[in-house]
């Protein structure tokens, strides 16, 4: 009986998501960059984690902000940086959440791959170093088919 409904189960497609990391105009990464795949429930995670942050710091400094708008471009990236810390504690606690698949460093000229993705929607977010400025970027994805998706993660996190 078991080998019956085992028969009529369809396996997981899954898909590719192939890509490089860029370097905005006139200047250069600096070594191989971090790169992750945030699946549906650690994206929406991601996003919570920034959110609360950015508004404990706007209420904490709500007064400095208005009068320093800059500050709040640090504070922001501050925020980027410990939501991604946070999510990533939580996926090495979490068997299920594949980490040794789903973090990985880029070659030497940028490029990353990550294969046998089941279909959905993901985050995909870098982190590296232009010069002695840490810079994370990223970037959504939909994988709905086994073509490759090829992406050029450009847009940094600001």
């Amino acid at each position: 009986m078991a080998a019956l409904l085992l028969a009529g189960q369809e396996p997981q497609q899954t898909g590719i998501i192939t890509g490089a990391v860029v370097a905005p105009a006139q200047q250069e990464i600096s070594g191989s960059v971090q790169v992750i795949l945030l699946a549906p429930r650690y994206m929406d995670l991601w996003n919570t984690e920034v959110q609360k942050r950015l508004d404990l710091y706007w209420q904490q400094y709500q007064p400095t902000f208005r009068n320093r708008k800059e500050f709040f471009s640090e504070f922001s990236k501050q925020a980027h940086r410990d939501a991604t810390n946070y999510v990533l504690t939580r996926m090495r606690r979490d068997a299920s959440s594949k980490l040794s698949e789903y973090l990985i460093e880029t070659s030497a000229d940028g490029k990353f791959e990550f294969k046998n993705i089941p279909f959905g929607e993901y985050k995909i977010l870098a982190l590296g170093r232009i010069g002695n400025q840490d810079v994370m970027w990223q970037e959504f994805v939909d994988v709905r088919s086994t073509i490759p998706h090829f992406l050029e993660l450009k847009k940094r996190v600001p």
